[in-house]
């Protein structure tokens, strides 16, 4: 069952001026933390949580400053597997207050909060936010249900959990745009509405398998931020490799060339991940702390 709860508010303050935060973690005491962590760990169909109304800030003040369809710094992603989708790893480019969210997302109090209710230690944030940042999807919008790459070479580390926080007003299940979890049998086995404000901690690895195959309605716009964070030592278990392993590929309408590229495609990515979970467990320099 999906875990959610709307922790009170706390503002922190450093001894001479009280620096804003955006999201509601630091209100929630040790009691709930204890009880979160075993929530998340039992968590069906894999660990996650969610909660809601998790964002400080109104709609009305953060919205507005979420960059249009058209903005320069869109990074459109035109592969199927992601149609409709754009995203921004700039945290440069990224506006206020959303670049300040996206960094507090980042910050020691934040990772502190994801290592008490995961129970993983050492926790990282990626300063180049591969990709995370923001995410935007229009009319049409898919994310294919897929699991996300483990090893992350640019800095040598692991990838153990995936934060998503929405930004969407008043939106309703049938606008499309769901996160999906699903189960051992790549069945659907949660729903997640992008509601504003609500946000997803899940582990993930080679099992945790996710997505949103229903697309976004016509006329509307789903937004999201999102953060990847990472250990220096490897997981017990093969959570994956280098690739991103999706799970549908939306054959209808394909020709016989494509059919048959995609199929070369299935069977060189079960050959590399054999290799790779071959090679997972005859490494003897792996750390295995979990």
């Amino acid at each position: 069952m999906t875990t959610t709860t709307r922790p009170e508010s706390r503002e922190r303050r450093d001894g001479r001026s009280t620096r804003r935060t955006y999201f509601r973690h630091q209100g929630i005491s040790t009691a709930e933390r204890d009880r979160l962590r075993t929530a998340f760990a039992s968590a069906h169909p894999f660990p996650h949580a969610v909660f809601d109304d998790f964002i400080t800030a109104g709609a009305d003040e953060v919205v507005p400053q979420f960059p249009g369809p058209d903005w320069n710094g869109w990074e459109k992603l035109v592969e199927k597997y992601q149609g409709g989708k754009a995203s921004c790893s700039e945290i440069e480019r990224i506006p206020s207050p959303l670049k300040e969210m996206v960094e507090e997302l980042g910050s020691p109090s934040f990772l502190r909060f994801l290592e008490e209710i995961s129970g993983l230690d050492g926790l990282i944030s990626d300063p180049y936010l591969e990709g995370g940042g923001l995410h935007v999807s229009g009319s049409g919008g898919i994310l294919a249900p897929h699991t996300d790459f483990h090893i992350y070479p640019r800095l040598g580390l692991y990838r153990r959990l995936n934060v998503i926080v929405y930004l969407n007003p008043a939106w309703q299940p049938e606008y499309g745009g769901s996160l999906v979890l699903y189960d051992g049998n790549e069945k659907p086995a949660q729903r997640v509405v992008p509601e504003w404000g609500r946000c997803v901690v899940f582990a993930t690895d080679d099992r945790s398998v996710h997505g949103f195959p229903e697309p976004v309605v016509e006329g509307r716009v789903r937004r999201s931020m999102a953060t990847y964070y990472y250990t220096s030592h490897e997981a017990a278990g093969f959570s994956g490799d280098t690739t991103t392993l999706w799970r549908e590929h939306g054959e209808e309408g394909m020709g016989v060339l494509a059919r048959a590229r995609l199929g070369a495609y299935k069977g060189l990515l079960r050959g590399s991940r054999f290799l790779s979970r071959t090679a997972h467990f005859v490494n003897p320099n792996k750390r295995q702390r979990d």
